[in-house]
């Protein structure tokens, strides 16, 4: 390949052209904006690449006329044709510059459409004859949808001001005074529609001479200069009706120069505060989605609750249709039967269940409402949506727990009748279901054990393991009688199902009601009580850990008690003693025993019930925390 330098001289202006003309292109390629450029007769003699990525189509060779049918070419009310005529490029080409035009574009390529805003400009010869025209286009879409949205929110805004069931005013600073510029219907409705007239009239104007014009002067300029919200309840005459009306009226601030007043009606006619309340609930209720659809279910607004729960933004769902939500779990005849009833005037009231965007289900409590014109004509209608999911699964929770404390209660109703005692056990659960459990079981050698245990924790979770608890407890009082083998081969089961956050305390007493002596093992459990009837107390502490700590550990037993008539034995757990009162302070052993002593003589059931309200007596309304349980075995005199 030969140099540059090597050229002839006829040769180099060539090269320079050329090499002219790539990087003209190259630049003209790489613009984010869209360039076309047509001879005077039509053709394209340039179709940039964004031209093409904007449009979806590159370059055809088809006369002007055709222009806006091949490239989708809309007004941008985005339904009528763009006449071909009018198109700016065909414009150029007749000497004409056009100046940000916006055209709408849909075709096979767009089929979501888009807006691109076009310049036009005729390009001259050397010799300043037309040669033909140039356009750029630009992407304004985006631009485009926030202007839809924001007139679609401004003209909401203005149906809600207008609508606005309570009187509202608008007044503007100016010049030290404030003038009327705007009011709503409900204004126009209260003053006899006289208002409307006075707008633009100074507040000095409107009301000097009334007797109250010095109060709403104080309020008007306390509102702005202070920049708060002011209240006064007055009594005011209307002069388009003559009317003396008990008014409550707010002066509220609105940036930069503005204050809004709102007047309700507060002589017997409470509508317009019931209405207020109604709105007010509403904007309180953010945690609501809330949708408002077209009479033919396209979406036109949602609340930001609405993409919140649903993880669709406002984007994605403006214009299309609720269905984007349906789950799946309500066939076509639910559907049917919805519109029909909506689209009858009648709301809709039901439990739905919606899908997510992440295609998560959820439980909602749906309301729509039809709205209606002056006509009676249904023009949208307004859907409230309350997620109940977590309604549902407490719902769901709670009916397993009113099941499981149905189960426990049969579990918890042990009794035993033997001559020359009383022996009564109560539990008071904080929940639905408990951890403590007490039971009086037949042992293998004839003789009774007496059982106190409390799982640590309490609900479902701890009911399930006391249930197993017991269960294991019982099998083996059939194979065993001594207290401390039983605890040990129990501790053996327990530590295999028990993870490192659970265990058992427990008491296995061993009652011998011919020889009346007990023995007991005891797994960590708080320690229990033989009270005689001169007042005296004996501890019966404990013999090992808790269960389901340690897989090879041995329990050991008491030694043999001798029982008198008159002897209380007594076993709790916890949830007495560690009850708390209102300065943080324990219930403790000390109360515990002087309230069994106190009722020491009365049978074995009352005693537990009084010991019981004196903890919630002591607690004064704190108590709950805890599960509570006692045992109350009494030896009898002799007859």
């Amino acid at each position: 390949m030969s140099r540059y330098s090597d050229l002839t001289a006829t040769e180099k202006p060539a090269i320079q052209l050329h090499t002219r003309n790539y990087i003209l292109h190259t630049i003209i390629n790489n613009l984010t904006d869209g360039v076309i450029v047509a001879d005077k007769t039509g053709n394209f003699i340039c179709f940039n690449q964004a031209a093409r990525d904007i449009l979806g189509i590159g370059a055809r060779r088809i006369k002007p006329e055709d222009w806006a049918t091949a490239y989708g070419c809309y007004l941008p009310d985005m339904t009528n044709p763009y006449p071909a005529g009018q198109l700016p490029l065909a414009r150029a080409l007749h000497g004409e510059h056009v100046e940000n035009e916006v055209i709408y574009i849909r075709n096979t390529s767009r089929p979501d459409g888009v807006f691109i805003q076009v310049n036009a400009r005729p390009m001259l010869d050397e010799h300043g004859l037309l040669s033909g025209g140039i356009v750029t286009l630009r992407d304004i879409t985006a631009a485009r949808q926030l202007e839809i949205d924001k007139n679609h929110s401004d003209d909401r805004i203005r149906r809600l001001f207008r609508g606005f069931p309570i009187p509202t005013y608008i007044w503007q600073h100016h010049d030290n005074d404030f003038v009327l510029v705007d009011c709503n219907d409900a204004a126009e409705r209260i003053t006899g529609g006289t208002i409307r007239k006075t707008i633009g009239t100074t507040l000095t104007l409107m009301y000097n001479g009334n007797p109250e014009y010095q109060v709403i002067h104080n309020d008007f300029y306390e509102c702005y200069h202070n920049q708060k919200t002011v209240k006064r309840a007055m009594s005011y005459r209307f002069s388009g009706t003559g009317e003396v009306k008990d008014l409550k009226v707010s002066y509220v601030y609105a940036p930069p120069d503005m204050v809004m007043v709102h007047t309700v009606d507060m002589t017997g006619q409470n509508h317009a505060r019931i209405e207020m309340q109604k709105l007010t609930s509403a904007v309180e209720q953010t945690a609501d989605s809330v949708v408002i659809t077209d009479r033919n279910g396209l979406i036109e607004y949602v609340n930001p609750a609405f993409e919140s729960t649903t993880g669709y933004s406002r984007a994605e769902v403006i214009g299309k249709s609720p269905r984007l939500l349906k789950s799946g779990k309500h066939d076509r005849s639910f559907y049917k039967r919805l519109w029909n009833t909506i689209l009858q005037g009648k709301p809709y009231r039901g439990i739905i269940v919606n899908k997510k965007k992440n295609g998560e289900l959820y439980w909602c409590e749906q309301t729509i409402t039809a709205m209606k014109d002056g006509n009676g004509a249904i023009t949208h209608f307004v859907s409230v949506i309350k997620d109940i999911t977590l309604l549902k699964k407490k719902q769901e929770l709670d009916m397993r727990l009113r099941i499981a404390h149905e189960i426990q209660q049969k579990l918890l109703k042990a009794t035993i009748t033997l001559p020359g005692f009383d022996i009564a056990g109560a539990t008071f659960p904080a929940v639905e279901t408990s951890g403590d459990f007490y039971d009086f079981i037949t042992l293998q050698d004839g003789s009774f054990g007496l059982v106190i245990g409390d799982v640590c924790g309490h609900g479902i979770g701890a009911a399930l393991i006391m249930a197993q608890t017991r269960a294991y407890l019982r099998a083996y009082a059939r194979m065993e009688s001594d207290p401390a083998v039983i605890l040990t081969l129990l501790n053996r089961d327990l530590v295999n199902d028990l993870d490192n956050n659970n265990f058992v305390t427990l008491v296995l007493a061993r009652l011998n009601p011919q020889q009346k002596i007990l023995d007991y093992a005891s797994a960590g459990h708080p320690p229990g009580f033989i009270i005689a009837g001169d007042g005296h107390v004996a501890e019966l502490p404990g013999t090992g850990i808790p269960l389901g700590f340690m897989a090879d550990y041995h329990y050991e037993k008491s030694p043999a008690i001798p029982l008198s008539p008159g002897h209380n034995i007594v076993f709790i757990t916890d949830g007495i003693v560690e009850a708390k009162g209102g300065n943080q302070e324990e219930f403790g052993f000390e109360r515990t025993l002087a309230g069994i002593t106190k009722y020491q003589k009365s049978k074995a059931m009352r005693i537990i019930k009084q010991l019981v309200r004196s903890v919630r007596d002591f607690a004064d309304g704190h108590a709950g925390e805890d599960d509570m349980t006692a045992i109350v075995c009494k030896v009898l005199a002799e007859n």
